[in-house]
């Protein structure tokens, strides 16, 4: 190092001293201008890189709020809107009233013909006491419309119990052996039985796929339709 600062200085001895001063103003503005075009190559690899980044974080809120929508329309329970024309979902029921006095074996019979169809809802809609209710009570509603109806030519509860092709084997069994109640189902067959039923004399359809001229109400996984 030494020695080529040394041999430098005899190089430069060499040059005229006005020709120094030239030299020196030269190198200034070649060190400015690098320094500038440094600058802007910087600035422009900066804004290159912001706009890069601007639109991956772009993309990936479009993506993650699409996520979002279909997890919100999966998870939240909606207000029911206005009936289509299908008559999918009603926000206004129909109330029928029943049309003899009832019996407390009716009001038993009723009651475990409700829960037989639709207690497991009881775990399936646990905390969702209304949707539960609301289940018991269009399979309720549904016994005795067939009823007041003399569906397949129905005369008692009994009859639209046992009628031929009608109720699963299962159910009836579950009826007949008398499973023990919550309170709460004698309580919804007392205001069907007292108050009147759910929906229209036609409302005699329940199963687990659409029938009939109508779909009255659908609950989980149980269609309630009139004929």
């Amino acid at each position: 190092m030494f020695l080529f600062k040394k041999g430098w200085k005899e190089i430069h001895s060499y040059f005229p001293k006005a020709f120094r001063k030239q030299e020196a103003v030269v190198l200034a503005s070649v060190l400015v201008i690098s320094v500038i075009c440094s600058a802007f190559i910087v600035n422009a690899n900066y804004q290159n890189r912001k706009e890069y980044l601007t639109k991956d974080v772009m993309s990936e809120t479009q993506i993650l709020g699409t996520e979002n929508h279909i997890v919100t329309n999966t998870l939240v329970k909606k207000e029911p809107a206005a009936a289509p024309a299908s008559g999918v979902q009603r926000t206004v029921d129909i109330i029928t009233p029943v049309r003899s006095a009832y019996t407390m074996e009716d009001r038993e019979l009723l009651a475990q013909m409700m829960f037989a169809e639709e207690g497991v809802f009881f775990s399936k809609f646990a905390g969702d006491t209304a949707s539960i209710e609301r289940v018991h009570k269009l399979a309720g509603s549904v016994v005795l419309h067939r009823l007041n109806s003399h569906f397949s030519g129905a005369q008692t509860l009994a009859d639209v119990l046992y009628a031929p092709g009608q109720y699963d084997y299962r159910t009836i069994q579950r009826v007949e052996k008398g499973q023990p109640l919550p309170d709460l189902v004698y309580q919804w067959a007392d205001e069907l039985l007292s108050e009147g039923a759910l929906g229209p004399d036609t409302l005699v359809f329940q199963a687990e796929f659409p029938q009939g001229k109508e779909v009255y109400d659908h609950i989980g996984n149980q269609y309630f339709c009139c004929r």
